[in-house]
């Protein structure tokens, strides 16, 4: 062989033998200290990076054998590793942005266990890496396209009339637009967030998953509800995680006036204080309203979430109904009847 074949397969194999060894140092040192960068660079950026590198250096190996093929086979090999070097350089911004993701879900992981500053973080990548996924996707399509020579000679036609097309797809596609506008607003001022609880039109869930487009809702009951992103811009919801997760558990009962409050309001607190769902914040133990017929009681225990609160509220409901039957069955909710003799 002669020494461009020899330049040939020494910068190919060269190329490829030091990006292997540039990541037997990166698994070692993940293995040794624990670190979370480099295991992350040896999951997203290992094979990408390596069929880079295989493709780039095969293409500078091709040069030094170019007398070997003729103009049109050598154009055809060049064309192709263009493309495929354009295609796993995509690829690999795509496998960047993930290693950023992981490393700074990572930090508030560790920084901040229980809060809702993650769920934030979580939520802004989420609908970031969405948009760098189309915007990537759709350049690498287009510089791969503008390789071929047809292509390049219809581009200023397509250039020119960019402008009168888009006015025609934004008029037919406004309400996607709007959509695809709404999700990153969601984004940046954040009503909602990843694993956010909130009752929608009657529905209470947790938000699962947040796209340009719409949300996921996994209620109570198993069901996945999928709601319109405008949704949660152009109508009222309640989020009872907006700052924390903290959540107050409220039971409300009606009973006859002749209720003991004072002894109940006792009863109560010490279930309370006895139970495992309290958070110890505050509870309370209040008359509310009153009718004609009978008087409202409401009980109030903080809690460390919305589970704990309703499975609170479950428990002393059940609690007060059964102690008040026992114990007061005469101050259960009556009616009264008042009958008068005739004259």
């Amino acid at each position: 062989m002669n020494s461009s074949e020899w330049y040939s397969i020494v910068s190919v194999v060269g190329g490829l033998v030091l990006y292997q060894l540039v990541f037997a140092v990166l698994r070692a040192w993940a293995r040794k200290k624990k670190r979370m960068l480099p295991q992350l660079l040896n999951q997203n950026i290992y094979y990408p990076g390596m069929f880079l590198s295989f493709f780039i250096a095969v293409s500078g190996g091709l040069l030094f054998i170019r007398e070997h093929f003729s103009d049109s086979v050598f154009g055809t090999l060049h064309h192709a590793l263009q493309i495929c070097i354009i295609a796993t350089a995509g690829f690999l911004l795509l496998r960047i942005l993930n290693v950023l993701k992981g490393l700074t879900i990572h930090h508030y992981q560790n920084e901040h266990p229980r809060d809702y500053t993650l769920r934030s973080v979580k939520t802004k990548f989420q609908l970031i890496q969405r948009v760098v996924n189309f915007v990537v996707g759709a350049l690498t399509i287009g510089v791969a396209l503008m390789t071929f020579e047809g292509v390049r000679q219809v581009g200023g036609t397509i250039l020119a009339s960019a402008g009168v097309v888009g006015l025609i797809v934004g008029f037919a596609a406004q309400k996607s637009i709007g959509s695809l506008f709404a999700g990153i607003q969601i984004a940046i001022s954040q009503p909602v967030r990843i694993d956010d609880m909130v009752m929608v039109d009657g529905h209470f869930g947790v938000i699962t998953e947040i796209t340009l487009t719409y949300v996921i809702l996994d209620t109570r009951d198993g069901r996945r509800l999928t709601i319109p992103i405008n949704y949660f811009l152009e109508n009222t919801f309640e989020n009872w995680t907006r700052i924390s997760s903290e959540v107050v558990a409220k039971v409300r009962i009606r009973v006859d006036y002749s209720i003991p409050v004072d002894e109940i309001r006792q009863v109560f607190l010490d279930w309370v204080a006895a139970s495992d769902l309290w958070d110890q914040r505050k509870s309370g133990f209040l008359v509310t309203a009153a009718d004609e017929s009978t008087i409202e009681l409401r009980g109030t225990a903080s809690t460390r979430n919305s589970d704990d609160a309703f499975d609170l509220e479950c428990l002393m409901r059940e609690k007060l109904i059964t102690y008040i039957r026992e114990h007061y069955p005469e101050s259960l909710p009556k009616s009264r009847v008042v009958i008068t003799a005739p004259a």
